[in-house]
């Protein structure tokens, strides 16, 4: 094989659509560790309050979420087809329905911020000071909700670059209005845990303006454009029937997360601080094929749309050697440097030594959790959501969590024994996602269908 052949054309633009969606998810990641540092230096107290009301405003973006890939998944089977006008009517109805999703989820925080603060089981000092910043960020919610479908749009049009400025400014304003919220500069008062809710809604606001700007500038769409008598029932329902099952599949994730958590944290404390060590450090192992899967998507719903089925297939299957070689790449290396890694964030010896066993096993983990991302992805870009999310509850509940139970406590393993039991889930499903996509049977899933090219766009 020659050179030339090694690097497709096609493998330029998923490098082309994917390398933005890397700098966001690593943006993110880090600003969040950065907050947590900033806040944890104000008040401990204050860091336990606000970590559990972001764990309610991190299921909200499931919520809102649902519109956010349904409209993903098509627009870009539609582009594929060059059903223009169905693109636009997409856009008008998914920002519609962002807005209408997000105000709901909006109300609901800031009218019911304290019971849920007290369904997390907080006590009554933590559940006031959680209460005003769940109350004024989770109240600002919509204004997120809208600018997550528009960088969907964008992205799906292939401006991941552009797409990249809006999350990039709104982080980096948060961040300075936490400094300046919580540490006083230039004599200001201190605004406390309010303050910093108020650095975050006022870093969206601009961002959703920056985020305008941009659907403006490259996809001809302004915010005149939007009209409620373009809003389409049927198009609402379709983003939804698409939408759902694919955050489906997120939130049974997150929601088995919060399980596994609690058998951790019968092992002991050591145990339960490697656990949080080892997630924030496997956020970084996993982005580039998080970034892979998103780049990959984009590419596969143009491919489905356009009726060109081989050309899907082959571009999820190299997409995934891609992903697993770069996963594989990335966990030995954290392997071998693990113990200077892990000094970074303790130096308890039991807590390096529990690190090391966790990270031998992270390197079948990741190759195969890398699988699941990026044909999850294309199986869902096609129009095959159902299958994912059926997979995923099946193997998640029935297996995954009992088997991290017997693992970890039955048989004495621990966190290995945790590992083990995502190692073997990813590897079954990867083996279901592999088979579901070789089989085809996704093909006759599109949204664009042989029948429906024949008809004229709706109005």
């Amino acid at each position: 094989m020659t050179r030339a052949k090694l690097v497709t054309p096609s493998d330029k633009e998923l490098l082309f659509l994917s390398w933005p969606i890397f700098i966001e998810f690593f943006l993110r990641v880090v600003i969040g560790n950065i907050n947590v540092w900033m806040i944890s230096h104000y008040s401990e107290p204050a860091v336990a309050s606000i970590g559990a009301a972001n764990q309610l405003l991190n299921l909200s973006i499931f919520v809102y979420g649902f519109v956010t890939v349904g409209t993903q998944i098509l627009i870009a089977q539609y582009l594929g087809a060059k059903k223009i006008a169905s693109v636009k009517q997409v856009i008008n109805t998914s920002l519609f329905g962002a807005l209408g999703i997000g105000f709901l989820i909006s109300l609901v925080f800031i009218l019911f911020s304290s019971q849920l603060l007290q369904f997390m089981n907080l006590e009554p000092e933590l559940i006031t000071i959680g209460k005003s910043y769940l109350q004024i960020f989770g109240g600002s919610l919509f204004v997120s909700a809208v600018s997550a479908v528009i960088i969907a749009i964008l992205r799906t049009h292939g401006y991941t670059q552009p797409a990249l400025l809006v999350p990039m400014v709104a982080s980096i304003l948060a961040v300075i209005g936490n400094y300046v919220a919580l540490y006083s500069p230039f004599g200001l008062p201190n605004f406390g845990v309010s303050g910093l809710a108020w650095s975050s809604v006022i870093g969206n606001i601009i961002g959703l303006i920056i985020a305008f700007s941009l659907l403006k500038k490259h996809i001809r769409f302004s915010i005149r454009d939007l009209s409620l008598k373009d809003f389409s029932g049927a198009r609402i329902k379709q983003i939804l029937t698409y939408g759902l099952p694919s955050s489906g599949e997120s939130l049974s994730y997150q929601g088995a997360q919060v399980v596994v958590t609690m058998i951790v944290a019968s092992l002991g404390a050591s145990v339960l601080i490697a656990k949080s060590y080892i997630t924030a450090i496997s956020q970084f192992v996993y982005l580039i094929a998080a970034a892979i899967s998103q780049g990959n998507q984009i590419m596969i719903g143009r491919s489905v749309g356009a009726g060109e089925f081989q050309r899907a297939y082959k571009r999820g299957m190299r997409s995934t050697v891609i992903g697993v070689l770069a996963s594989i790449m990335i966990c030995v290396l954290t392997y071998v440097f693990i113990e200077p890694i892990m000094g970074i964030f303790t130096t308890n010896p039991e807590v390096i030594a529990i690190s090391k066993e966790v990270f031998l096993v992270e390197i079948i983990l990741e190759a195969v959790r890398s699988v699941n991302m990026i044909l999850v992805g294309s199986l869902n870009a096609s129009g095959d959501v159902k299958f994912p999310l059926i997979c995923s509850l099946i193997v998640l509940w029935l297996i995954s969590l009992p088997f991290s139970y017997l693992l970890a406590i039955r048989f004495g393993f621990g966190l290995v024994g945790v590992w083990i039991a995502y190692a073997i889930d990813e590897f079954l499903r990867s083996c279901l996602m592999i088979n579901r996509w070789r089989s085809g049977v996704w093909k006759s899933k599109a949204v664009v269908t042989a029948e429906e090219k024949s008809i004229v766009d709706l109005a």
